[in-house]
């Protein structure tokens, strides 16, 4: 389909060779496409590597970068796939703003799955890509073969973030400046961007700035604030209905909970109450991990993740390492902060 959008590459931060590093590895052929949604929607997905799949779902207004050293990590021994979604980057922004659910990105989700042919993925969601996968899964249980749930929640997450529900009244003052002036809103956001503290809150809030690249942290933040606020209102307010709570005692795919140790947006009670509910269930809490683990410790998480594929049959060419470590030993490095 020739759908004239501009592509944002899928970047990634300078990182250390160490265990599961890709330095050297020659990188799989990227294929880009588009597909159209339900309502006529034109979104954007890329397919990196061969062998069984594993789809990357991201969070609130966030991009493949929070995904990006586990695609270049696996992309060599299995199909890695992400799609953006309605109103972010390389997609289109719906008619219908209305149309920003969890529940439509999951459709949306379903869609392209068709459209690659693919069957029984395991899929990978980070924050709110957890419920965008939970929502997926309790639409089609018969299409997942598992799910790495990733620094998320099950309930309601403006009650909990930053431990205080302070945000549901920032949230409701946002919503009624932008109702009045949506320019002034979407101005005075893009000019945060130049603003040191703004960009420093914002990073300290998601990473934890000691581990995560800085120039990783920049681009995250810089996204954020080019994204058009009425966007992540509408997403913030299904965002924050959504609650699982009621179901996940029936999910029967193997899943894996990460958790960050130091997560400051999503705290890691959340993580450990969808373990509680979702049986048999395994909890990784990564020491020093924020709320992006995966990119504060994208060694230590891969080996995670590889281990519970391993344990669910879900087999893979083999993936090439540098340096001497063995993955499968591997363990937290517990680095001096």
């Amino acid at each position: 389909m020739d759908i004239r959008l501009p592509i944002q590459p899928r970047p990634s931060g300078a990182r250390k060779k160490g265990i599961g590093s890709q330095a050297h590895v020659k990188r799989e052929p990227i294929t880009h496409g588009y597909f159209k949604s339900f309502d006529g929607t034109k979104l954007f997905y890329s397919v990196e590597g061969q062998g069984k799949p594993l789809v990357f779902c991201y969070g609130l207004v966030c991009s493949s970068l929070h995904w990006t050293y586990q695609i270049d990590y696996f992309q060599t021994g299995y199909q890695t796939i992400w799609f953006d979604y309605r109103g972010h980057h390389n997609s289109e922004t719906p008619k219908d703003l209305s149309s920003l659910t969890i529940g439509n990105i999951a459709h949306d989700l379903q869609l392209l799955l068709d459209e690659l042919k693919i069957d029984k993925p395991v899929l990978l969601g980070h924050s709110m890509g957890v419920n965008v996968v939970l929502d997926f899964y309790r639409m089609h249980p018969e299409r997942v073969h598992g799910m790495v749930l990733a620094n998320g929640t099950a309930q309601r997450p403006l009650e909990t973030l930053f431990r205080n529900n302070a945000l549901q009244t920032a949230f409701e003052l946002l919503k009624k400046a932008h109702q009045k002036s949506p320019d002034l809103v979407s101005n005075f956001l893009k000019l945060q961007k130049g603003n040191p503290l703004a960009r420093t809150l914002i990073g300290i809030g998601g990473f934890n700035p000691n581990l995560t690249p800085k120039e990783d942290i920049e681009l995250y933040v810089s996204q954020v604030l080019e994204m058009d606020p009425s966007i992540l209102i509408h997403l913030i307010q299904n965002y924050n209905s959504y609650d699982a709570t009621s179901w996940l005692h029936t999910i029967q795919a193997p899943t894996l909970i990460i958790a960050g140790q130091q997560d400051r947006v999503v705290p890691v009670e959340q993580q450990e109450l969808m373990k509680q509910l979702i049986s048999g269930s395994q909890l990784e809490i990564i020491h020093h991990g924020s709320h992006c683990p995966q990119m504060d410790l994208p060694d230590l998480v891969n080996v995670k993740i590889e281990r519970f594929l391993k344990e669910i049959s879900y087999g893979s060419r083999s993936i090439p390492t540098t340096g001497s470590a063995n993955q499968s030993n591997a363990t937290d490095p517990s680095p001096a902060l």
